[in-house]
């Protein structure tokens, strides 16, 4: 028997909540509250300080289109050992980088940007169990050219990484 899979928008509902709290983490960083559930932005939160509203634009990154059912929701027993396999991280990288530019593009086409935007990458692959913040730098500064204009967003986070962590790109 198989774990049951949330739906989108209890999927929708977690990933907000606890990039949230993973947010919140950061250093000077605003503590948000949700205002609202909306589409392109999917949330817009508020900073508790200052008012200010951000829109949040939530996103996850698979390894494959088969990921979640042929690894994610089966049942596990025992200890599962990830190893550390450098081409499938580099595939998984390569599809993060394309889930970003994608993102981007949409954004700059069809997002509402009244509001300053995140894009909050939810990093829910196995694999990524073997990156750490030396590997994402690296990462950022070989594809340099697509971080350099990120708009419309102000800032790209990387979050769900090991120990609760979170990796923060901006322009």
């Amino acid at each position: 028997m198989s774990n049951q899979w949330l739906s989108k928008p209890e999927r929708e509902q977690y990933e907000i909540e606890h990039f949230l709290s993973t947010y919140s983490k950061f250093p000077n960083v605003p503590f948000f509250e949700i205002l609202s559930k909306q589409e392109t932005p999917d949330y817009l939160v508020k900073d508790k300080k200052t008012g200010l509203i951000y829109g949040v634009e939530l996103t996850s990154v698979y390894l494959d289109e088969r990921s979640v059912p042929d690894y994610h929701i089966i049942d596990i027993t025992g200890c599962v050992q990830i190893d550390d396999d450098e081409k499938l991280l580099a595939q998984y990288m390569q599809r993060l980088l394309s889930a970003i530019q994608t993102k981007v593009k949409k954004g700059r086409d069809h997002y509402d940007i009244s509001y300053p935007l995140i894009l909050a990458i939810y990093i829910n692959e196995y694999v990524s169990i073997h990156l750490d913040n030396d590997d994402l730098e690296k990462w950022v500064k070989l594809n340099s050219e697509i971080f350099e204009d990120i708009r419309p967003f102000s800032e790209i986070v990387l979050w769900n990484l090991v120990d609760d962590g979170a990796f923060s790109i901006k322009s």
